[in-house]
């Protein structure tokens, strides 16, 4: 079984999206042998009221319940964000939560940002900080959106013991930058989205053995970033990843299903 835990469905304003629509992204997983994938509102990234994305999503998830694992996008920067975050978890059905910083103009010293991871706290959901969802060099020349800042993101779990994180879009430095921190706690994961080769890093396939080593198999999530980038090409770095098959398990399902509770059917 695979699980990709980071897909997203709808529009992007500033480029068209091959495979963003529900019907393409569903054959895609098809084709590249994904069995599930946690899906957000891409259209909720950039949208003042995140629930128009939110309720395509929750449709989606419906129409395909043995394929879509759905997560909200909720803005605790938007007026009325509590009546929206209670909606999704108590009536439509979703299982975690994305947050976008960056995009949504908030930072870890927020109140409201503290409010709302204590709110999935309480009901037990999974919160995903998402770093980035594009690399900075492909951002609209006017729209240019700095990634959350990973310390920022580490001491938030630090000072959140209570939820589950996953740590999405983060570069294979940036996570090295904030290993002390995460080694303090154990309710973290990330995702191998952004986990590339480039200047001083190791390659694409190196990265992933080094993760391993660095912070345990137990911690790391296969996440392709479809529909933004290839899955094909993220999915060739764990397989081809010199690590034992019980740990390419781990990356490819194992823990995302044991971290969101997944029944293998």
């Amino acid at each position: 079984m695979i699980v990709d835990f980071f897909t997203g469905i709808g529009t992007w304003p500033f480029r068209p999206l091959k495979y963003g629509k529900i019907s393409r992204l569903i054959k895609l997983l098809k084709k590249e042998g994904i069995d599930r994938a946690v899906v957000y509102p891409i259209s909720s990234i950039l949208a003042k009221d995140c629930m128009e994305g939110n309720r395509e999503v929750a449709k989606a998830a419906a129409r395909h319940p043995s394929c879509l694992f759905p997560f909200a996008c909720i803005n605790p920067a938007f007026p009325g964000w509590k009546e929206d975050f209670f909606h999704c978890f108590e009536d439509l059905g979703f299982k975690g939560l994305r947050l976008f910083p960056s995009f949504h103009g908030y930072d870890s010293q927020d109140l409201r940002f503290h409010d709302i991871i204590a709110a999935s706290g309480k009901i037990n959901i999974p919160v995903v900080l998402t770093i980035r969802v594009e690399d900075e060099r492909q951002h609209h020349w006017l729209v240019k959106v700095p990634p959350f800042n990973i310390k920022e993101a580490a001491e938030t779990i630090c000072n959140f013991p209570e939820v589950k994180f996953i740590l999405s879009g983060a570069t294979y430095p940036e996570l090295l930058s904030v290993k002390p921190l995460l080694k303090r706690r154990q309710n973290w994961h990330f995702d191998t989205a952004r986990m590339q080769g480039r200047h001083n890093n190791p390659g694409p396939v190196e990265v992933v053995v080094r993760a391993v080593e660095d912070f345990g198999a137990e911690y790391i999530l296969f996440g392709s970033n479809a529909p933004f980038q290839y899955i094909s090409s993220s999915l060739l770095k764990i397989q081809n990843a010199s690590i034992s098959q019980h740990d390419r398990d781990l990356l490819l399902s194992g823990n995302a299903l044991r971290l969101l509770d997944f029944r293998r059917e």
